[in-house]
């Protein structure tokens, strides 16, 4: 994949990209996003959505749930909240839609996963 950009090379602002709050263009690395979706996220949500998108970009992927995964690494790594980084997706997705529906699901796991594994909580395990 000659040619493709490996990380985000510019950011620009839309108006409005109608039900997303940002995608990327891959092979120029140029992340668009949501005046209207942004205004209304708070900072660290804003934060996790464009680390989805740069994982896409850094990936080359266009799967959402690999791109939750590095860009949630990236967010935990960083200190940010792991309830959060759940939240995040529950107020960007639709829980109706199948996907959407599994990508929250996995988001809570991974947030489970880092709590137990970076922090000790045992707790986190014993009601499901």
């Amino acid at each position: 994949m000659t040619g493709w950009a490996k990380g985000i090379t510019k950011i620009t602002r839309v108006a409005d990209l109608g039900a997303t709050p940002a995608r990327v263009n891959r092979r120029t690395g140029e992340m668009f996003v949501s005046v209207r979706h942004m205004k209304a996220m708070p900072k660290e949500h804003r934060l996790f959505v464009m680390l989805h998108e740069k994982a896409h970009v850094e990936l080359q992927t266009t799967d959402e749930v690999t791109a939750d995964a590095k860009a949630f690494k990236e967010y935990a790594d960083l200190g940010y909240s792991l309830n959060q980084s759940v939240k995040v997706l529950t107020s960007v997705l639709n829980e109706e839609n199948p996907e959407h529906h599994w990508r929250m699901y996995l988001q809570l796991q991974r947030a489970k996963a880092y709590d137990y594994g970076h922090y000790g909580n045992k707790k986190i395990y014993k009601n499901g």
